[in-house]
C-alpha cells in the first residue's frame, strides 16, 4: 500500500509530466510555415508527410496526457494505485515506471 509521502511524489511527478505533455502538444499543434516556394511535387509530399507525422504525435501525446489526468483525479479521490481491472493494488515498481498506470502488472500482462 502506498504511503501519503509517496502519493505526494506520484501526484508531483504526474504534474510535471502533465505539464511537459502539454507544452509538447502545444508546440506540435502550432502552425508549421512551410513557405510558398514549392517548387517540386516532392517537397510538397515530403511537408503533407511532416503534417501527418505531428498529428499522429499529438495523437499520441494526448492519449497518455488522458491517463495522467485521470491519475490526478485518482489521487484527489483517494483511488489512485488501485487496478481498474481487478481492483488490486499497483505495484510500487510499476508505478515508478509508468505512474499513470490503469493496470497491475498481471492484467497488464493477460491483455
Amino acid at each position: 500500500m502506498l504511503n501519503t509521502e509517496q502519493i505526494k511524489e506520484f501526484k508531483e511527478e504526474l504534474e510535471k509530466i502533465k505539464a511537459s505533455l502539454l507544452a509538447q502538444i502545444k508546440d506540435l499543434e502550432s502552425p508549421i510555415d512551410f513557405g510558398s516556394d514549392i517548387d517540386h511535387l516532392d517537397e510538397e509530399a515530403d511537408e503533407a508527410e511532416e503534417f501527418g507525422n505531428r498529428l499522429s504525435v499529438v495523437k499520441t501525446l494526448k492519449e497518455r496526457l488522458q491517463n495522467v489526468e485521470a491519475a490526478l483525479v485518482k489521487i484527489n479521490e483517494s483511488r489512485y494505485g488501485s487496478c481498474e481491472k481487478c481492483g488490486k493494488e499497483i505495484s510500487w515498481e510499476v508505478l515508478k515506471i509508468d505512474p499513470e498506470s490503469r493496470y497491475c502488472q498481471a492484467c497488464k500482462a493477460s491483455a
